[in-house]
């Protein structure tokens, strides 16, 4: 059946149930709808109206306390991702066949569940409609250390470590720090008093204002992340309790860490993660770490190399006859060095975090390649080439 037969004027679309990047993951499915319906009209929380309004293209947003379903031709409601029935549905959600599909990210499952309502409706691999991002005078990164559901948030102090470890690499960075009505606040586990930072406090049309300029976002699997990859900004975040399989941050350039994988083996639901005492997940992903991520993000980011290099935190040396051994908690590489003016180099260049490689060996510059694809190193790039 063509994707025009039976085509009618307008639909009107509700989302009452989900969080913040909830919201989000369902728009690849309204510009679905437009195969079918002349009109979509997407009626939504107040206080989301103005950012949905200002960028999304070709979809007419309303507030949800004014919507009049008269005026529409079809009238329905998206639900929920996992599914389930909640006292905020508008009409009884549309049905969804692949609700358990594993491994199965959210913006997939509407997509499937318009499929299954509009069967002439063609499922498309379009990729997110970004929202366009602003060119900012200045050099600064958004950091939202809070989440919808606090117990995912990785520890407030870790977040304030991190900023003042990417204080210490790239001074010229400032960070800007969403803190909403609930969030914690690193400030108080600030250590050094010259770091550049600014509080965001204000509603989600000054925090889209800013992130919508940030050279890259950190954050946890919450809303700001999400809002971070809608407008395409680079993102670096960390997984605890909610993998990144459903629920993954959706910008074109992302790292991440899933704190479960060699942490933790429990199959999380919600009342598992309010039982849990360790957050294991969370708890043993330190800063360096995710500095680390950082560097690979910039580097994806084409940011110039320089001769300095950040060694992998996960990974201890040790340097043995002719040979250097790094081992972390899950590999083991052993690199022998076969001339003596390489092996002293390394030994006597390669401190405790990082590698100076300016008068490297010739000889060696291969074999050091070679450890950079192993994710041993991540150079430490010159922020004037952003």
């Amino acid at each position: 059946m063509s994707a025009h037969t039976d085509r009618k004027t307008s639909i009107l679309v509700y989302k009452s149930y989900g969080g913040f990047g909830d919201i989000m993951f369902t728009f690849p499915s309204m510009y679905m709808l437009k195969q079918k319906f002349d009109t979509v009209t997407f009626a939504t929380q107040p206080r989301l109206v103005k950012l949905f309004k200002t960028h999304l293209d070709g979809i007419l947003v309303i507030d949800e306390t004014e919507a009049n379903e008269s005026n529409y031709d079809e009238v329905i409601e998206l639900g929920n991702y996992p599914r389930f029935n909640n006292d905020l549905e508008k009409k009884p959600q549309i049905v969804y066949h692949t609700h358990k599909k594993v491994k199965q990210h959210s913006i997939e499952h509407y997509k499937d569940g318009i499929v299954s309502q509009f069967p002439d409706i063609v499922k498309t691999n379009d990729r997110f409609p970004y929202f366009e991002k602003r060119a900012a005078a200045e050099n600064y990164y958004t950091v939202h250390p809070g989440a919808g559901f606090l117990l995912k948030a990785w520890p407030i102090e870790y977040y304030a470590e991190l900023i003042e470890l990417i204080y210490e690499r790239f001074p010229e960075f400032s960070a800007k720090i969403i803190i909403g009505p609930n969030d914690p606040n690193p400030e108080p586990y600030f250590k050094n008093p010259n770091i550049k930072y600014e509080l965001i406090t204000g509603d989600i049309d000054q925090v889209a204002h800013e992130v919508s300029g940030a050279q890259f976002h950190i954050g946890n699997d919450a809303g700001m992340t999400h809002l971070a990859g809608a407008f395409n900004i680079p993102i670096l975040t960390i997984y605890g309790p909610t993998g990144p399989g459903s629920w993954g941050a959706f910008s074109e350039k992302v790292e991440l860490i899933w704190g479960k994988r060699g942490n933790c083996n429990l199959r999380c639901n919600y009342n598992v993660i309010l039982a849990c005492e360790h957050r294991a997940c969370l708890n043993n992903v330190v800063p360096n770490d995710m500095l680390f991520l950082l560097l690979r993000l910039l580097k994806r980011m084409n940011i110039t190399k320089t001769t300095v290099f950040y060694k992998n935190p996960k990974f201890e040396v040790e340097f043995e006859g002719n040979a250097m051994i790094f081992r972390s908690k899950d590999d083991e590489y052993l690199i022998e060095i076969k001339d003596d003016e390489s092996f002293k180099f390394m030994k006597q260049n390669l401190s405790g975090t990082q590698l100076q490689t300016k008068g490297m060996p010739k000889q060696f510059k291969e074999v050091f390649l070679a450890m950079t694809d192993l994710e041993l190193f991540e150079p430490i790039p010159e922020l004037s080439s952003l």
